[in-house]
């Protein structure tokens, strides 16, 4: 924020009929559905991109999420796949229960796969003509599409497009094809494909467990399922997800004390958000007064999300609250995980929106990767990072395991049962969490990782205990 050195991303999700995307017939090459969709989506998001920058907010990337890819980018062109799509007048009177046997991906003919190739590099192409920076396609819901599709998706260059596979608890079917994609989408790639090389490809992936629509950070991002309501609702939501380290740092260090963090949160947060709510929701009621498209403002996900900037990281903000005693991990972090989480999800007066926690990505967050690289020494200490003290803290926060490097040979079976431990988590609590994992090929556990990303620091290689 303005005052404060927070940034915003602007994220919104096609809903409705019009959040199938119904791609290019291949004999005609026509775009009309899909490039209307992104059109409209373009300009929404530009438009508050415009608006929010002339009110003194730097806007880090404009993005969009669609509903399950499994409803649109997979399906053949016939008559079953226009009667999903806003040509068609009485979709929205069907049953939920018919609509979701119509869309399944077990129940439908689908293309092949160099025809779905070919249908991402199309959309590929319109979102850069469009100035759109990344695209979730939403969550694979058959474990058959999250094998084959979602390795192909992540590999789209340049890094453009994302994808999550819904796992359930006790799914362990879903949960072993998420772990075999991981797999597969760490051998994706050439030193010359840097937005694979070295496994960074599932930074575009996870496996997703409870997530609603309206989540505005990706990998997970999507748009409502057809699926999911009685009536399909026609509009376009969009909402915000920030990127507040340092504004966190502030906050916490005035509020010193755990006991003190949601009188703190709820004055400072509603200050600083309100502006930015009032700008996005004159924006909606402008666009439906003028009957440009209807847009649903979603609301803000009030998450503390770090930056990789020196005073940008979470972990090391939490450390300066009186109960937590040392490093982050130790005796009063989750106690000041829950004060944190609880505040901002009670924000007055905010609209909110998507997992409203406590964010904890290893490789994003420099304090979280320097207490990683203790592993690095040999040492027994109890203050070292650990997966389970991750899913330990996840129980009371967000999001979940979130860019971690593991080992380049993990197993299949361990992999698929850290992802259930996560689903597990989630389902009991009835919260959003994802497992996002980046086994690096050749890596051991203790290895230092080497990616060159702008958008990750470094840490050691995890062990999957």
């Amino acid at each position: 924020m303005p005052n404060h050195s927070a940034y915003e991303r602007l994220l919104p999700s096609p809903y409705c009929t019009r959040r199938t995307f119904l791609l290019p017939k291949q004999e005609t090459g026509k775009t009309t559905q899909c490039f209307k969709k992104i059109d409209q989506c373009s300009t929404l998001l530009h438009e508050a991109k415009s608006r929010l920058s002339e009110a003194g907010y730097e806007i880090q990337t404009v993005r969009i999420a669609t509903n399950p890819f499994g409803e649109w980018l997979t399906l053949k062109h016939d008559a079953s796949i226009n009667h999903l799509t806003s040509t068609s007048d009485d979709v929205s009177s069907q049953p939920a229960t018919k609509r979701a046997k119509q869309s399944s991906p077990e129940n439908k003919d689908e293309v092949d796969e160099s025809t779905i190739s070919e249908r991402l590099q199309k959309l590929n192409n319109i979102l850069s003509q469009h100035d759109i920076g990344f695209l979730s396609l939403g969550p694979s819901t058959c474990p058959r599409h999250t094998t084959s599709i979602c390795p192909k998706i992540v590999s789209i260059a340049p890094g453009r497009f994302s994808c999550s596979a819904n796992v359930d608890a006790c799914d362990v079917e879903s949960a072993r094809a998420a772990a075999k994609c991981v797999q597969i989408i760490s051998t994706l790639g050439t030193d010359d494909e840097s937005h694979l090389a070295g496994g960074l490809g599932n930074f575009r992936f996870c496996a997703a467990s409870c997530v609603a629509s309206g989540v505005p950070f990706f990998p997970a991002a999507r748009g409502a399922s057809l699926t999911d309501t009685d009536t399909i609702f026609p509009k376009i939501g969009f909402g915000i997800g920030l990127e507040n380290g340092e504004f966190a740092l502030n906050l916490l260090k005035e509020a010193k004390s755990i006991y003190a963090i949601n009188t703190v949160f709820a004055t400072r947060m509603k200050e600083e958000l309100l502006p930015i709510q009032d700008v996005c929701s004159k924006l909606a009621s402008e666009f439906d007064e003028h009957k440009k498209f209807s847009v649903e403002y979603l609301g803000i996900d009030t998450s503390f999300n770090p930056s990789l900037d020196k005073s940008g990281s979470i972990a090391a903000a939490i450390e300066n609250l009186e109960e937590v005693r040392g490093d982050f991990g130790q005796c009063g972090s989750l106690s000041a995980a829950a004060a944190i989480t609880t505040s901002l999800q009670s924000i007055p007066g905010i609209v909110k929106t998507g997992y409203c926690g406590l964010m904890l990505p290893v490789l994003e967050d420099r304090r979280l990767a320097e207490l990683g690289m203790k592993s690095n020494d040999g040492s027994s200490s109890s203050s070292n990072l650990s997966m389970q003290k991750l899913l330990y803290i996840s129980s009371v926060c967000g999001v979940g395991i979130d860019t971690v490097p593991i080992p380049g040979n993990v197993l299949e079976d361990d992999l698929s049962s850290l992802m259930l431990d996560v689903a597990a988590l989630a389902g009991r609590w009835a919260k959003p969490l994802s497992c996002r994992v980046f086994p690096v090929p050749g890596s051991r556990a203790g290895d230092k990782t080497t990616f060159d990303s702008p958008y990750m620091c470094n840490s050691c290689v995890f062990e999957v205990e």
